[in-house]
This record gives structure tokens, sequence and C-alpha cells, in this order.
């Protein structure tokens, strides 16, 4: 896996709390996962469009899977914390497995949608994956912890839609038995590396009236800037296949191939540059300039009349999602003890969920009733004033310190 190699092999103090063979096993387990999950995500859209569907039924189709992850994922963070990581992690490989089967065999579209409503049951699993990792990291080193966990997941994602569209001549099932291949495998893989973590971090202490203020201030500026990076990034994540089959005429091997841009893009930011920038100038700023480039990318891409313009605008819009996602997302992790991370961020990854839930919907809306462009000139626009919004609400936002060993 093309991670940066010195996050794990550097000097010992800079991971010395951190386990780094469990690290190793779940990235693993998140790179195999998303390859299976890149394969059929560029093929979807077409799939429905084949049997019918519009931009609003695309988009309900796409709804589907984040809605159980919505529904689940404060449950799975709250067994997980209770459980064990490990278990529920395999239980939700093996659900995974069933709706790939069950894609294979889909021939309309209810069978269509309950092949994602059993993946995004499955799918509920990231919290955990997430939790995981803030178990086997350094706080001081979360940052970049959680952009290794992003080059996984990028890395897997660049590799599934190249995949996937490598697999369009072998036709009917062949994507879909694929992508469930590549589940088992993580299934058996995970059963034997992923080893139940230690949770070694002392609990966090907020003290004083204020403190408790500002941390209630700051979870609710994190929640609606996070709301907000994921509602823009669905919605043109979930119309770019449609937006370019209407002005590109674009298939499911150029959009696999599109897509799998985006994952090479996030292996390179997230596992090389996110730990280094975050120690530079922190996670706020990046949160910020990543917004920047979120808006500016969707702008550039909805004026695309030609694939370089429309590579550019894609690159511009994954820089600026690889920077923020991981970023928003330590800084959750950094307000949790330990033995409440999987809560905490069951709960921010819901909160990420229900912003996928509108994303297709909105997206789907404006596709069908304004025009093709519409979902990204509308993305593009609200990262921008977020990208404003967040430079006085994230001052509230306080970066809590550990309770000292007695």
């Amino acid at each position: 896996m093309a991670v940066d190699s010195t996050a794990l092999s550097g000097p010992p103090h800079e991971f010395c709390s951190m386990k780094r063979s469990p690290l190793v096993a779940i990235l693993l387990t998140v790179f195999i996962a998303l390859v299976g999950f890149g394969i059929v995500i560029p093929l979807l859209p077409i799939y429905a469009k084949h049997m019918g569907a519009s931009g609003t039924t695309v988009g309900l189709l796409l709804m589907s899977y984040s809605l159980m992850q919505f529904l689940l994922a404060p449950t799975m963070g709250k067994l997980s914390d209770r459980l064990g990581r490990r278990p529920v992690i395999l239980a939700a490989l093996v659900v995974t497995v069933l709706s790939y089967l069950l894609l294979a065999v889909a021939d309309n579209l209810p069978m269509l949608f309950a092949s994602r409503i059993l993946a995004g049951i499955g799918g509920a699993d990231i919290t955990v994956a997430q939790a995981y990792i803030a178990d086997v990291t350094t706080r001081e080193n979360r940052a970049k912890g959680m952009g290794l966990f992003g080059a996984a997941f990028g890395f897997g994602f660049m590799v599934g839609p190249i995949m996937g569209a490598s697999l369009t001549h072998a036709g009917g099932a062949a994507p879909a038995l694929t992508a469930a291949g590549f589940a088992f495998f993580t299934l058996v893989f995970a059963a034997f590396a992923l080893r139940e973590p230690q949770r070694h971090e002392a609990p966090l202490v907020v003290r004083g009236v204020g403190a408790v203020r500002g941390m209630a201030a700051g979870a609710l500026a994190l929640i609606a800037v996070n709301f907000a990076a994921i509602l823009v990034q669905g919605q043109f994540q979930s119309m770019l296949v449609l937006f370019t089959h209407e002005r590109f005429h674009w298939g499911e091997r150029e959009n696999g191939y599109y897509l799998g841009l985006f994952g090479l893009v996030a292996v390179v930011v997230q596992g090389g540059l996110v730990g280094r920038i975050s120690k530079k100038v922190g996670p706020t700023p990046m949160i910020r300039g990543g917004l920047v480039l979120i808006g500016t990318g969707m702008i550039i891409a909805s004026l695309a009349h030609s694939a370089v313009m429309m590579a550019a605008g894609g690159m511009i819009n994954a820089v600026g999602f690889s920077l923020v996602l991981p970023s928003l997302t330590a800084l959750s992790s950094l307000s949790a003890a330990a033995d409440q991370q999987g809560r905490v961020l069951g709960v921010f990854q819901s909160t990420g969920s229900l912003a996928r839930i509108a994303a297709p919907l909105l997206g789907g809306f404006l596709f069908d009733r304004v025009g093709p462009a519409a979902p990204l000139v509308a993305g593009g626009i609200i990262a921008l004033v977020t990208a404003a919004a967040s430079v006085p609400a994230l001052r509230w936002v306080p970066i809590a310190q550990p309770q000292a060993a007695e």
C-alpha cells in the first residue's frame, strides 16, 4: 500500500505510544475493503439509469447507503466501546459481503436498493475503524494517524474504480462479484491479522464553566463545518457520473478512471502531507484552506468543457477534501476520553452520514430541475461560504489536555 512509510518507520519518539502492528492491520483492512467499495460506486448510477431511474431516484439510491450509516454509526461505536473493536468490524464485513452478492444478482430497482441498504449497514463500521486508529495513536499524532487512515481509504478508492472500469468489458455481475471477493478477503484477513487494541490514553479533563461552554460551542462549530463539507462533496460525487455522462458522454470506464484520480490525490495528500502540514499550521487553518479548495474545484468543474479542465477541477477539489476531513476527525477525537472514542466518533460520523443523506437528494433535485451543472455550482458556493464562516466559528474549538498521571 502506497502510504508514507516514514510515518511507520520514523524515529522512536515520533510514534512512541503507537502500536505499529495494529495500525498496519487496520490500515490494510480499510484499504482492501475500499477496493471493493470503489469497484461498484461508479457503476451504480449507470445501472440505475438502465433500470429507468431519474436523477432524483439515483440520489435516493445513493442516499439509502448513507441513511443506514447515519442510523447505525452511533450504535456501532457504542458496541465497539463495550464489546471491542474487532468483533464489530468482523460482523460488519460479513454484512458487506452479502450486500455485494445481492448486487451481483440485482435486476430491478428494489433489489438494487436492498443491496445498498445492506452495504450501508456494513459500512457503518467506518466509525469503529476511526476509533481503532484513535486507540493506537498518541494525541500529538492523532491528525497524522487519521491522515494515514484517509490515505488507506483513498488508495483503496483509487484502485477500486480503476479496477471496476477495467471489469466493464466482462459485463454482467463481474464487478459486483469481484467486490464481494475483496470484501470476503478483507474478512479473512481481519479475522487473522486484526488484534483488539489497548485504549491507553488517560481521560481528558476540561476545567471550569467557561471551558465547558467553549467545548459545547466548539462541538457545534465542528459539527456544522463537517456537515457542510460532506454535503458539498457528497453532491459532487453523487452527481458526478450523471454530469460527465451528460456533458462529455462518459461511461463507466471513464468515470472509473476519473474517480481513481480522486483516490490518487487522497493518497498523496493524506499519506504524505497532512501530518507535516498539521504540525506546522495546525488543523484549523487546514480546514479553512481546504474548504476554499473544495469550492474552487467544484466551480471549475462546473464550467469545464474539456477533460483537462474537468480533471483540474477534480484534483483541486480532492486536495481540499483530503485536508479537511482528517483535520475535522482529529479535532473531534481530541475532545473525547479514551473510553468514549467510539461514541464520540459515532456521533461525528452520523453527522457526516446525515449530510450524505441530504447531498444526493439535493443534488438529484438540482440536476433534474435546474441543470446538470447546478449541483456543482451550489456545492462550490456553500463550500466558500462555509470557509468564510469558519474563521470566527472555529475559534470556539479548544484542544483539551489529557489528565496528568498521579
